[in-house]
């Protein structure tokens, strides 16, 4: 049985930097994140390593340190749009635990002597999503005005560079996966489709 209460502490420094500019085919859009973020609990439901000393549970939160985002939009001839956007992150922290119960208080969340929470690093993130796009216009002034009935050819790629992302590492050191990732994200996928509008 649990005992909840809202005694967890959090402190947060965050730098954001946004870019945007227009050149004469295409208009770039880029940011920037830096997240320091640090406290004493991973959420609501978690439970502390010691239940008589939160404040050794004060380290890193799982957010990456490191984020950035970029989105290229372009207008080629007879009407063709590609979008390109680049996401990438560093790596994110995660907890490294005995395995064990070592303090006996019916939680396995154990830590070795002097690690603190979340102080692994699993791989960081990249992956590249391009989406390529042509409206085919019926009726007078369709094409002009950009509206009315069309049909939208279009082709959407995710992770186009099949870019191996890996999950968080095993923290646990009694496991045989210890230090090693266990998942991974999506892999490429390609979507090819037609879109009729009125």
């Amino acid at each position: 049985m649990l005992n909840l209460e809202s005694t967890a502490l959090s402190r947060a420094q965050i730098v954001s930097l946004n870019l945007r500019q227009r050149f004469r085919f295409f208009n770039v859009s880029a940011g920037y994140g830096f997240y320091s973020l640090y406290g004493d609990s991973d959420g609501p439901f978690s439970t502390p390593s010691d239940n008589y000393n939160l404040i050794s549970d004060w380290g890193r939160r799982t957010q990456p340190l490191h984020q950035f985002n970029a989105t290229v939009n372009s207008k080629f001839y007879y009407g063709v749009f590609l979008t390109g956007t680049m996401t990438m992150n560093s790596g994110s922290p995660y907890n490294i635990t005995t395995g064990f119960d070592d303090n006996f208080d019916t939680n396995f969340n154990d830590r070795p002597p002097g690690v603190k929470r979340n102080s692994g690093t699993g791989s960081g993130y990249l992956v590249f999503n391009f989406n390529i796009a042509k409206a085919i216009f019926f009726g007078k002034g369709g094409a002009a005005t950009g509206s009315g009935t069309n049909l939208n050819v279009f082709a959407n790629m995710t992770n186009a560079f099949n870019h191996t992302n890996f999950g968080p590492p095993s923290g646990i050191m009694t496991s045989s996966f210890f230090g090693m990732p266990t998942s991974a994200r999506d892999a490429r996928e390609i979507e090819v489709g037609l879109r009729f509008q009125f």
